[in-house]
């Protein structure tokens, strides 16, 4: 076993080799690393700056130190941006000296790159703050790409000695970085899944074969922090674990620690389109792409669990472990559907439709003549079972972005601590009830924790009759408030069976979207307010008073129409002075998505008594809330023993309390402000150019286009056909409205202009070889 010489033992040696390489004994040794081998930089009185590597004792031979050093030379001679190899006095690529120990160690030189930096670091692309863009990744696809051709070309040289990341390398009895499984931490269930990974992996790695096509010299240590860049240029450095392996690796590698990023989806995409400038990708390649990254990943854990107490290992064990078990387990259940569907002779979504059918029922709705079937997904991405990325316009429950790593992170790391009702003290829910309090008017000051908008409509309702003693909702004519049994008979926008009940008034929304004269806006508004006077008179002639108004500040399911603020201010100052209380449904509107304010209430000047919270609120995990005044909480509270078990638990608070720290850090609501007005300024023209449509609608980002040949010909077959047609060119959106002619759009609040920019493309793509 080898001894570890301490860093003074090191500069040593390093002083000592300098003459080996001709360099002068004043040259200044400045420490950079040390990981498998000490690396240092090397700055002479002429100016020139070198790196020095000393070899852990044992760990290579020479003959694979030299490969090393002559496939960078000969990549340097072909024009790549490779470390440049000092060759020794004597001719040879390396020198040997015995330390203090007696241990012998290879060293080397490489010309440093001056005026270079890193083009970033693990923990930034595992963590999310890294603020990379795509066109990065498709040029490092382009890098990988060509060196792949080189040493394609070159072919393998005479005296060849490195290991290989090769089916017995990567998944073998005795893998180059150790057995992933070894790893102390790994529960039973996790080392199970590692072992049906492994052999899995295997068996398809093996039906992957080698050809010259797929297989051959790798870097296969292509992180971002092995990348420099200098100026324009990038420069690969760090040839340490090069070897002979499948290419696909490396270009797995280039991504895989921004797997939770939330631009991954992208960063993916740019790499394969990079790399298919220069070299093909086939079918057989990406549909090996999960596959390589489960082989990476489990390399990663067994480099870790060779080197516990160093730092880059821990980190593996706490953050990167258990991404890679997750990850080998959607693999190996993406694998067992496609299985399925090829012993069966059923196609695996077709397979997952029938056994979806038969336990959720028929009548369980899916989106698309050809459902889709996604297994992840980041930022504005989703990823279906093929491997193939959809840029995801349509999801507002992933408000902050699929799979945010601090929400991930938040709940993970509070599910591991505690998780209980409110019945108990706990910092985490009084935590979150004061910050998520602090984004609302003063007079707002209190919450009850729900787990979903249904439910904290379904409260608000209740708090609203109690407070009245009346029972009267006036509602919009085409709406959607939840699924209980009181929510459901007021349902006019969705095929209920429960027929609008007696004690619920549906009124028409005025809709003043398109130029509008004053005289005609008036009316219109004057029209709207006399339609909600007659609710309230009809309400209160059949004896159930006015309870409450509920209605979405954005009106989505009406199709997003231009409500004035008039309209709203009108309706708040009728129903309250019959007694009445507004509502708020923010499920839609809320937490920034309009952009201008961080609710959607706030557009209009109004201060309604209940805020109803939901979708968006945990970024997927199931939290609602209601907000209102302590008056209405008191009296509510003192007359009612109410409780609720799952709401405002410690990780339902740590997922919310994660959007909103989020939101706030990512500075989301200027980002929905200054994107929706980009996509608008894009929609617009292309209102202009495309006789199939009508007029822009919705604000921030919550945006649609208006489908028909007229305000009064609306076309839901054509709307219905870009919606398809979107989906071919791997962007979700849908259609809303009255009429179902309104193309819907709300995505993901990290939605950026670039995101914008493409799907507008392909929206205009759609649009031409549309035909009214």
């Amino acid at each position: 076993m080898s001894i570890t010489m301490d860093h003074t033992s090191a500069v040593d040696l390093a002083r000592t080799a300098l003459a080996r390489f001709g360099l002068t004994p004043d040259t200044r040794i400045e420490f950079v690393k040390y990981r498998e081998n000490w690396v240092y930089r090397l700055r002479c009185g002429d100016g020139r700056s070198f790196a020095m590597r000393i070899h852990r004792p044992g760990y290579r031979s020479d003959e694979a130190i030299r490969t090393e050093l002559n496939h960078l030379a000969a990549l340097h001679e072909s024009g790549l941006l490779v470390p440049e190899v000092l060759p020794a006095l004597d001719g040879d690529t390396m020198c040997a000296l015995v330390d203090e120990y007696g241990q012998r160690h290879q060293i080397d030189v490489q010309r440093w790159f001056e005026g270079s930096e890193s083009l970033g670091a693990i923990s930034e692309a595992f963590d999310g703050s890294s603020d990379l863009e795509p066109d990065t990744f498709r040029r490092l696809g382009e890098l990988a790409a060509t060196m792949h051709t080189c040493t394609q070309n070159s072919g393998v040289p005479a005296g060849f000695a490195r290991d290989a990341w090769d089916l017995d390398g990567l998944v073998g009895e005795t893998p180059l970085w150790g057995d992933p499984r070894a790893l102390e931490e790994l529960s039973t269930s996790d080392a199970d899944i590692l072992t049906r990974g492994i052999t899995a992996l295997r068996h398809d790695l093996g039906r992957y074969g080698v050809h010259p096509g797929n297989f051959g010299l790798v870097h296969a240590d292509f992180t971002p922090e092995n990348i420099l860049t200098r100026g324009d240029d990038l420069v690969v450095i760090d040839f340490d674990d090069f070897g002979a392996g499948w290419y696909l690796f490396d270009l797995a590698t280039i991504v895989f620690f921004y797997l939770p990023h939330p631009r991954y989806g992208e960063y993916r995409r740019a790499v394969f389109e990079g790399y298919t400038t220069i070299r093909p990708l086939t079918d057989d390649d990406l549909k090996m792409w999960d596959a390589m990254l489960v082989a990476r990943g489990l390399t990663y854990l067994g480099w870790a669990g060779r080197r516990r107490g160093d730092d880059t290992a821990e980190f593996i064990v706490a953050e990167l472990a258990p991404l890679v078990v997750d990850l080998v387990a959607v693999y190996l259940e993406t694998r067992e559907d496609r299985n399925r569907g090829a012993d069966t002779g059923i196609s695996p979504a077709d397979s997952l439709l029938e056994r979806r059918s038969a336990t959720l029922g028929p009548h369980a709705m899916l989106f698309y003549t050809s459902p889709l079937h996604f297994v992840s997904g980041a930022g504005v991405w989703l990823r279906d079972v093929d491997g193939e990325d959809y840029l995801d316009a349509y999801n507002n429950v992933p408000h902050v972005g699929h799979c945010h790593p601090r929400v991930v992170d938040a709940v993970h790391t509070q599910l591991g601590r505690l998780n209980i009702h409110t019945r108990y003290l706990n910092e985490r829910i009084v935590d979150y009830a004061e910050s998520l309090l602090a984004t609302f008017e003063p007079g707002l000051n209190r919450v009850f924790f729900t787990n979903s908008g249904s439910e904290s409509n379904e409260l608000a309702l209740r708090i609203a009759r109690q407070h009245t003693g009346n029972t009267g909702i006036i509602v919009s004519d085409f709406s959607y408030h939840g699924n209980t049994i009181a929510l459901a008979e007021l349902t006019t926008g969705l095929t209920v069976k429960e027929p609008l009940a007696a004690h619920v008034r549906a009124v028409r929304v005025p809709d003043l979207a398109g130029p509008v004269t004053e005289a005609a806006r008036a009316g219109e508004l004057a029209k709207a307010l006399a339609e909600v006077e007659d609710a309230i008179a009809s309400l209160t002639a059949a004896g159930h008073g006015v309870s409450a108004a509920l209605f979405d500040p954005l009106f989505s399911t009406e199709g997003l129409p231009w409500v004035p603020r008039e309209y709203v201010q009108g309706v708040a100052r009728l129903v309250r002075a019959a007694g009445g209380l507004i509502i708020s449904d923010e499920v839609q509107s809320g937490f920034g998505r309009v952009g201008s304010s961080m609710w959607g209430y706030q557009m209009y000047d109004v201060i309604p008594d209940l805020v109803t919270l939901g979708k968006p609120m945990g970024n997927g995990h199931p939290v609602g809330a209601v907000i209102t005044t302590a008056s209405l909480s008191d009296e509510f509270g003192s007359n009612n023993l109410y409780f609720n078990t799952f709401a405002g638990n410690p990780v339902s608070a740590a997922a919310g309390a994660a959007v909103l720290d989020i939101i706030e850090d990512e500075q989301l609501l200027a980002n929905a402000q200054v994107v929706g007005d980009h996509v608008r300024g894009l929609l617009q023209p292309l209102v202009d150019r495309h006789d199939v449509l009508v007029g822009v609608r919705g604000r921030g980002l919550f945006f649609g286009l208006e489908v028909g040949t007229s305000p009064t010909d609306p076309r839901p077959d054509i709307a219905k056909e870009i919606v398809e047609r979107m989906r071919t060119k791997k962007v979700l959106i849908s259609k809303v409205g009255r009429d179902e002619n309104v193309l819907k759009m709300r995505p993901p609040l990290v939605f950026t202009t670039a995101h914008a920019d493409l799907l507008i493309e392909r929206l205009t793509g759609c649009l031409g070889d549309i035909r009214a």
